[in-house]
């Protein structure tokens, strides 16, 4: 009698194994985070130049750097994102995440958290800097700083990821990218940049749980889109 066939692994433990081949082929590239923290230095480089100490004092931490935090942290992001789905597409490898007998959005999932895991790395090491470049004290504001970075990132890469695959099925590079992801996050930036601020002033969060409130009702709308499009997004893969 022939040995019956183990169950197909269910969806959280399907999105872990994504989640972890692909941090374990990052960890032994490195490409996708050497890139994007390539980029941030640049970014950050070049509004050190146009943004002098004394014109960020003047004018206000909270008015100046928020903003270049979250555009540096997007673009990098975009550079990482656009990667995720490189290499299967490169080794013809995505027909075989998408013909695999899992749920696909369990793939996109994954794919999710591994790109999160590589931004909050990347974040870690831009908002020091971004601390060291403005002379902002981020040891201070590093408990809601974290929070609301991490809050936003999680929608970021969510929605990073669908559009990556997007892309990467259509054959087209960071330009097209950015163009669907940007004005797609618009409502995130905002909310982080206005947190981002609150947090540079000193205030308590709790003033802006609006904006806290509906950034986590986008995380969850747009891990449900990913879900529901999944098939759709990897049927032609």
């Amino acid at each position: 009698m022939s040995a019956e066939r183990p169950a197909p692994p269910g969806f959280v433990r399907a999105a872990a194994l994504v989640a972890r081949k692909d941090l374990a082929v990052e960890g032994r590239t490195r490409e996708s985070m050497a890139a994007s923290l390539l980029f941030a230095l640049i970014v950050l480089v070049v509004f050190a130049f146009a943004f002098d100490l004394d014109f960020v004092r003047r004018t206000g931490v909270s008015k100046i750097v928020p903003g270049m935090l979250w555009v540096t942290l997007a673009f990098s992001a975009i550079v990482g994102f656009n990667r995720s789905f490189a290499t299967e597409r490169a080794r013809d490898a995505l027909t075989g995440l998408a013909i695999a007998p899992v749920d696909r959005g369990a793939v996109l999932c994954g794919k999710a958290f591994a790109n999160l895991t590589l931004l909050v790395l990347l974040e870690a090491a831009v908002i020091p800097l971004t601390g060291i470049f403005f002379d902002v004290d981020m040891v201070t504001a590093a408990p809601p700083l974290a929070a609301v970075v991490l809050l936003h990132s999680a929608g970021l890469a969510q929605l990073g990821t669908i559009f990556g695959a997007v892309v990467s099925r259509l054959g087209r590079g960071e330009a097209f990218l950015a163009t669907l992801l940007l004005p797609a996050a618009t409502p995130l930036f905002l909310s982080a940049v206005h947190c981002t601020a609150t947090v540079f002033e000193g205030s308590p969060l709790a003033g802006d749980a609006k904006w806290l409130l509906i950034t986590a009702g986008l995380d969850v709308l747009y891990f449900l889109v990913a879900w529901l499009l999944a098939d759709a997004i990897l049927e032609d893969a």
